[in-house]
């Protein structure tokens, strides 16, 4: 599975999106309670713009493995994508819980960089600037484009109260 999986990688990285897909898609056919298969299949979709596609085989990999943060990372980047600012919310919100159950912040800082700029789309101004305040100042992410905190900021003090 691993080799496959590697291969996809590879076909997708030369831009065979389609040998990739295919590829991706008999994984998961083969193994179908594999995480793995389920997060690249998901992967290529989100590569491709196909958000929907990409949320639904995350849902189906959080299934599988619901404690694992990196899945609520990429669905709530694929939520934000289409413009599912509450949806993308919650994710990073239960992204943040398991990085609090695990005492792990390797997502931390990106969870609530993610959900600022989310709740700023809300005009949520009070939590996206309560997170915003645990991010480094020259923070930076991809949302629907390179943004910055400060940036984010600027906007969060353009909203009324």
């Amino acid at each position: 599975m691993e080799d496959l999986i590697s291969r996809a990688e590879r076909l997708a990285s030369t831009g065979d999106w389609d040998g990739a897909m295919s590829l991706a898609s008999e994984l998961v056919a083969k193994y179908p309670n594999e995480m793995k298969v389920w997060l690249l299949r998901a992967d290529l979709y989100g590569r491709n713009r196909a958000y929907a596609s990409a949320i639904a085989d995350l849902s189906r990999a959080i299934e599988i493995s619901p404690m694992e943060p990196c899945l609520f990372h990429e669905r709530g980047l694929d939520a934000l994508a289409l413009g599912n600012d509450q949806a993308a919310t919650e994710d990073f919100t239960r992204g943040l819980e398991l990085c609090d159950r695990q005492k792990s912040d390797y997502y931390r800082e990106s969870f609530h960089f993610l959900r600022a700029e989310a709740f700023l789309r809300l005009r949520r101004k009070k939590e996206a600037l309560a997170d915003l305040a645990h991010v480094r100042e020259d923070q930076k992410a991809w949302t629907y484009r390179l943004r910055t905190k400060a940036e984010l900021l600027y906007e969060c003090n353009s909203l009324d109260d």
